[in-house]
């Protein structure tokens, strides 16, 4: 049996239209030999009646300590309900199928509630569904714990549910439909000209991924590269097989283009809703190290960490930029805040190795008059950070100046 997951995010599942839409990419898979498994998010973003931040708003607007047992109870309602209306679209259209609570198909969890971790994957009552012609739709973003308490499984949650699930039968591969058709070599909303990259390895895309691209969750992909679970990532509203995520190797067979073999940049990424920190030190030597220690004790993640004699500089998120500037100042430290920014990528390959880059970067930036507030670099990306309102203009400029707009 050849088996295929197919995970349908809320902005695919949330008009009748669309829902239909949706079933069509079903039959489409069952036409082709696979055996479906559909996960599906809950309908819409916050507002819509049954999506998840609406049913939290509830949760808050009534409760000023809800127990995180009890909200996870509310928010795993969303999925639940969303599966069970799939379903019934697919038995429209011809198709048998039965709908899923993450705890019916097996889905079994830390009690972490609101981040659950899975533990293990009982996949018999889905193997048994399959093996009866049914198409099975499974609730994402949620499971259980050994003792039965239902668990969410934090933002993305119906993304790891879909790979997951991958892993555990054995999928061929599995289908992620966004409302984009495919991974792009920039955000073709900013740039339209921006091209759809066929092809990537693991490492590329976790790589495009961890620097902002919001087409898989970032958990996601990295179980996916880890158990080499190939990955297509796809619209509803086209036609074509959108970008496969794989090895190597799967990706010369299928006769795809290795980006990273022929040029050093391939896309450009992007995270919004930053804020940049930068802190002066006593001349005692130890100054940066009771800096980012007292953030630890906070859980606060820093990005971006630039040493100098004088002081340091890193990124946060913005949300966090208050809490980080009490935290330090009362250690003692003199601090200042440049917010809203942005950090803006290259993602390519060796550039250690290729000299140029970070000219072509600088050069482009300046002579569009965007202020480079900080940079950073590894052996696959290079990160300039930006104020929030030059963002997409510095892309732009840095999509063109690479000639992105050639690729394929």
């Amino acid at each position: 049996m050849k088996i295929v997951v197919q995970k349908f995010g809320g902005t695919s599942v949330n008009t009748r239209e669309l829902r239909e839409k949706a079933a069509l990419k079903v039959k489409e898979a069952r036409g082709k030999g696979f055996s479906p498994v559909v996960v599906v998010s809950a309908m819409g973003r916050g507002g819509a009646p049954y999506a998840t931040d609406t049913l939290l708003s509830l949760a808050r607007e009534e409760f000023s300590n809800l127990d995180p047992r009890d909200l996870d109870l509310l928010l795993s309602c969303g999925e639940i309900i969303s599966a069970v209306v799939m379903s019934q679209t697919l038995r429209r259209v011809g198709m048998k199928s039965v709908a899923l609570s993450g705890a019916q198909a097996g889905i079994i969890t830390d009690d972490h509630f609101g981040d659950a971790s899975i533990l293990r994957v009982e996949p018999e009552r889905i193997k048994k569904y399959l093996d009866e012609g049914y198409v099975v739709v499974v609730a994402g973003f949620q499971g259980v714990t050994e003792e039965g308490a239902v668990t969410t499984l934090g933002r993305g949650g119906s993304d790891t549910t879909a790979v997951v699930l991958g892993i555990y039968l054995s999928a061929d591969h599995v289908d992620i439909f966004t409302d984009v058709n495919g991974v792009f070599t920039a955000d073709p909303h900013i740039v339209p000209e921006a091209r759809i990259l066929q092809g990537l390895t693991y490492t590329e895309a976790a790589e495009i991924i961890q620097q902002g691209a919001k087409v898989i969750h970032h958990k996601a992909m990295n179980l996916a590269q880890e158990y080499r679970v190939p990955i297509r990532v796809r619209s509803l509203s086209d036609e074509d097989e959108g970008t496969l995520i794989c090895d190597i190797a799967t990706l010369t067979k299928g006769g795809l283009r290795i980006l990273s073999q022929k040029r050093p940049v391939y896309s450009i990424a992007h995270r919004r809703g930053l804020a940049q920190v930068r802190v002066k030190l006593a001349n005692t030597g130890n100054g940066e190290l009771k800096v980012f220690q007292s953030l630890a004790q906070e859980g606060i993640s820093i990005d971006l960490v630039s040493l100098f004699p004088e002081g340091t500089a890193f990124v946060v998120d913005e949300k966090e930029g208050s809490k980080v500037e009490e935290i330090l100042r009362r250690e003692g430290f003199e601090v200042s805040l440049t917010l809203p920014c942005a950090k803006v990528s290259l993602v390519g390959s060796d550039m250690a190795d290729r000299p140029g880059v970070v000219a072509q970067l600088v050069e482009a930036l300046r002579e569009a008059n965007i202020e480079i507030l900080q940079t950073g670099d590894s052996h696959i990306t290079i990160s300039c950070l930006v104020k929030a309102q030059d963002m997409e203009r510095a892309i732009r400029v840095l999509h063109h100046k690479f000639q992105l707009e050639k690729v394929g």
